[in-house]
């Protein structure tokens, strides 16, 4: 959890140095379940749902060690995916 709230607030400071308002994307975490043929390594994994209030779009990213949803998160931004 404490990777999440870190990356969270990585997301939130991508979103406010695009001049809009965090307050306008809501995030959701939920575990995945480990991998089967992870040879016995347990990896936390997590999906993270991201939606925009006032657009209605939604992504879902994988997150997790060496996963990078924040650096996919600020492609969107930049692309223009919520607008």
């Amino acid at each position: 959890m404490e990777l999440y709230e870190s990356e969270l607030a990585q997301a939130k400071a991508r979103i406010a140095a695009t001049s809009q308002s965090p307050d306008q994307f809501t995030f959701a975490m939920e575990y995945l379940p480990p991998d089967p043929d992870g040879g016995g390594m347990f990896t936390v994994q997590y999906e993270v749902r991201i939606a925009h209030a006032k657009s209605g779009k939604s992504k879902r990213l994988i997150g997790g060690i060496g996963m990078g949803w924040v650096e996919r998160f600020e492609e969107l931004l930049g692309e223009g995916y919520f607008d």
